[in-house]
């Protein structure tokens, strides 16, 4: 197996036999512990009492390595199968250069054949975290790789990284499906999507703060779709009839507003944004499952739940030419074997919807959270399916001091253009060949619906400018995020992180404004 140069200043931890389905605790044994020399300075893991460190001295200009803890995995018995990394984390004062996108203490795990390089990241770690949290990493292995590692260390920054009661875990990969799809199969789609003209709009607000005025100002600014968010204002999911009162609530909401979007030619995808039951989140450890799975994936209560939901929407709206599509679900995520996977799931719920409706489009999200990459992705054997994807990449661009204090705190120094940190339009097409391979190898049709930019990102104009052109290449209809939601994603505010204002009208805005206008040609 290769070694990968990326990490040559990285510790080696000893091989270990990993064993299907057993939890594999780390221990002292496992690392080769001291001091080790750094271009600038001296990098260091120690141990004590089962708490082990990895310090970095301050050195600015740094090079693109991870420094840490690595471990060569045993390729050979992973192949086609998963892995669960567990553990948890403290650190301090974990900083990095201004434009360093990808930046920060993390769990790297990277597998790759030469040319075709995965990489799987635990959030990062920035600033100081002085009491322990929880980090899970999950991360799949195809049968075409030829190298894999796991780094527990800081990317191209210093400071202070803590790590105790690391386990790791073997999984078998569960089949997508057992759905068959016929040999050369190509997507069909009926006169009410292939006549239908390119749709451009915007995701709305939360469903209760959506108001006639906000579709009257759509209007003005030519948009003829809205992804209408079905989220907040409901906290117990696990209640299922106080669920459907909820989400009932929503349906009527956009129900009344069906003339008003029919005068504007404005159609509505009918997003599903929290689902029967949620995610698991800190219950997960009580359920033995990922926190970020849906419990609809796991319990059949919820996933009938979710049919019946969607049965009853497809009723209500059948013969409905406002309705663009059903968005099922939001952002799945499935790591490891579940009774109801993430494709399962929405399959199933789209044939209840087609046995109601045989027209009204069905919109389906890909695994990992929508990201453009459909390597776990098939086809679905149904008339008028809309595959949807989100993009926010580069992430650590988009997201640059979203939810982060110590962003804040330097931010005219963190803060960074993702042209100076290598990305441009060729990259941002190349982030997403995975979905514009699927759309041509079976003809589907897809809708991007989600895209931003944190506002106070320098280049956020030049990124969405860019990225757009790439829909409108590639022909993807299109929502961006979101409209009068949460100021830091406002087209019509300007302002840094902690002082953001409304100004009507930004350079970004612009940018939206002249693909908004193309809607009104059609």
């Amino acid at each position: 197996m290769k070694k990968l140069s990326l990490l040559f200043f990285a510790l080696l931890l000893t091989l270990l036999p990993l064993k299907g389905g057993e939890e594999i605790k780390l221990q002292d044994k496992d690392f080769k512990l001291g001091e080790f020399s750094i271009a600038g300075g001296k990098f260091k893991v120690t141990a004590d009492k089962g708490i082990y460190t990895v310090e970095i001295p301050e050195q600015h200009g740094i090079t693109n390595e991870t420094r840490g803890a690595v471990f060569n995995l045993p390729l050979k018995n992973l192949l086609g199968k998963g892995l669960q990394i567990r553990g948890e984390v403290r650190y301090e004062n974990i900083r990095f250069d201004k434009g360093n996108p990808h930046s920060g203490g993390k769990i790297l795990v990277y597998n790759g054949k030469a040319g075709v390089k995965n990489f799987f990241v635990s959030p990062l770690l920035k600033g100081t975290q002085k009491e322990w949290q929880p980090v899970t990493l999950y991360c799949n292995f195809p049968a075409n790789i030829d190298d894999a590692q796991i780094v527990f260390g800081i990317q191209q920054g210093w400071g202070k990284l803590q790590f105790r009661n690391i386990t790791i875990e073997e999984f078998p990969i569960a089949p997508l499906t057992k759905v068959k799809v016929p040999a050369n199969f190509k997507q069909q789609y009926t006169a009410r999507v292939t006549n239908d003209v390119p749709r451009r709009g915007v995701m709305s607000p939360p469903w209760g703060k959506l108001t006639e005025k906000d579709i009257h100002d759509l209007a003005a600014w030519n948009v003829n779709l809205i992804r209408y968010q079905i989220v907040d204002g409901f906290n117990d999911g696990n209640n299922i009839a106080a669920f459907n009162q909820w989400f009932n609530s929503a349906i009527d909401h956009i129900e009344k507003l069906m003339p008003l979007l029919k005068k504007y030619d404005i159609k509505v995808i009918i997003d599903m944004h929290r689902i029967p039951g949620g995610r698991y989140g800190r219950a997960a450890a009580a359920a033995k499952a990922d926190g970020s799975h849906f419990r609809a994936m796991h319990e059949a209560k919820y996933r009938t739940a979710f049919i019946r939901c969607w049965e009853n929407v497809a009723k209500r709206f059948k013969g409905n030419d406002r309705i663009y599509a059903y968005d099922l679900c939001n952002e799945p995520i499935q790591h490891g074997s579940v009774p109801y996977s993430f494709w399962d799931l929405q399959y199933d719920t789209a044939k209840a919807i087609r046995a109601i409706d045989p027209e009204v489009p069905v919109m389906v999200e890909s695994n990992h959270m929508a990201n453009p990459v459909f390597f776990e992705m098939e086809p679905m054997p149904l008339k008028n399916i809309i595959y949807s994807i989100h993009m926010y990449a580069p992430g650590e661009y988009t997201h640059q001091g979203v939810n982060d204090l110590s962003y804040i705190k330097t931010y005219y120094s963190a803060r960074f253009d993702y042209r100076k940190a290598g990305w441009d339009r060729a990259r941002l097409a190349k982030s997403m060949e995975g979905v514009r391979k699927f759309q041509q190898k079976y003809g589907a049709k897809i809708q991007v619906g989600e895209f931003s930019v944190a506002i106070w990102a320098p280049g956020g104009a030049s990124y969405l400018d860019e990225l757009i052109s790439i829909f409108e290449e590639y022909k993807w209809d299109w929502t961006y995020h979101a409209f009068r939601e949460w100021s830091g994603w406002s087209l019509e505010h300007e302002g840094t992180p902690d002082n953001m204002k409304y100004t009507g009208k930004t350079d970004r805005l612009d940018v939206m404004l002249k693909y908004f206008k193309q809607n009104k040609n059609k």
